[in-house]
């Protein structure tokens, strides 16, 4: 095989082993803030259109500013409607703001905190969650507040477009989660598949340009002996 028919092959290979990967990556996880006011959080409710996705965070930031002033937020994480701290999410009692050391590094109370984030699973947490969040003036509770957050599915799919072969009723979960199983492991196969032609391609080329340089160095000789 000639230099200038297989060196197109072994470049269209190695294109492709390199853009196989990029086409399977996930979303990159993001995070929204919630900001604690004397009104409660704001927003209120994270629900479907805010585009909310499993490996997502929420950053709730204390921003009552009044006197005295300390809040909490919980997360239902279990889902069994109750709020336990052996179950479930707290933060500690959120301060507006935090006294620091000399050096403005550090706080001087450790147990002092301005904001709370929690990461949602990357897998399985998709759903709806209650979270509460309670105000107190010094130890005296005046206000609470039970709001929603929706996890969504990051599917990579257009919204509204429903796939042929899609499942939906009882038993879906199981297939959904093997038939994601398969598809990784066909993925993974081919690009080994993939990396393996374009080593053979790569042996190939260089194969050629030894033979032909030897070739060329054979006719060389020959025509000068003449």
């Amino acid at each position: 095989m000639r230099l200038h028919k297989l060196q197109p092959l072994v470049v269209a290979i190695l294109f492709m082993v390199v853009l196989f990967p990029a086409s399977v990556s996930g979303h990159t996880p993001s995070i929204i803030t919630s900001n604690l006011s004397v009104d409660g959080p704001l927003p209120a409710n994270i629900t479907e259109t805010t585009e909310f996705y499993e490996g997502d965070s929420v950053y709730f930031r204390m921003g009552d500013s009044g006197e005295n002033v300390t809040m909490r937020v919980s997360i239902d994480i279990d889902g069994d409607g109750m709020f336990n701290q052996s179950n479930d999410i707290f933060s500690n009692w959120l301060n507006y703001s935090c006294e620091l050391n000399e050096n403005g590094t550090a706080t001087l109370d450790e147990n002092c905190s301005k904001s709370f984030t929690y990461q949602f699973s990357e897998n399985n947490s998709e759903g709806i969650y209650y979270y509460q969040v309670e105000r107190r003036v010094e130890l005296n509770h005046t206000d609470s507040w039970l709001n929603t957050i929706y996890v969504g599915i990051d599917v990579h799919s257009e919204d509204g477009v429903v796939s042929i072969g899609d499942c939906f009723g009882a038993g879906c979960d199981e297939v959904e989660s093997q038939s994601n199983s398969d598809s990784n492991e066909f993925e993974l196969d081919l690009v080994k598949i993939l990396i393996l032609i374009s080593a053979i391609g790569v042996i190939g080329l260089s194969v050629s340009i030894i033979k032909e340089n030897r070739d060329s160095t054979n006719q060389i000789i020959s025509e000068s002996e003449e």
